[in-house]
């Protein structure tokens, strides 16, 4: 089993509950508690780099939504797919897309 990803989460669209319950993390006696509990799969190369970039720029202390796409732009980040850059509206898309995958908010 990877140690990067909870391979015991149903598959997207199976459950709206991907938090844990007792049939995916919280039975000890049954489930190994992974460190990624929340992760259905591991990262893609391109989620790991998006993530990696933000990291880079969050250290730089650059917080604010116009900042962060610029960086991910002029560091050559792939954007989602089907778009030409990142933009306030895809970076956010992005967000919502990768919490949904999580089961988060």
């Amino acid at each position: 089993m990877g140690d990067d990803y909870n391979p015991m989460l149903a598959a997207v669209g199976e459950t709206d509950n991907r938090k844990g319950s007792e049939a995916t993390i919280e039975d000890l006696a049954r489930v190994e508690n992974l460190r990624w509990q929340t992760r259905p799969a591991p990262l893609t190369p391109e989620e790991s780099a998006l993530a990696d970039a933000l990291e880079r720029i969050f250290a730089d202390e650059v917080y604010g939504l116009d900042g962060v796409v610029e960086r991910l732009n002029r560091m050559r980040i792939a954007p989602p797919a089907g778009a030409s850059a990142w933009s306030d509206k895809s970076f956010r898309a992005e967000m919502r897309r990768l919490a949904d995958l999580t089961g988060g908010s």
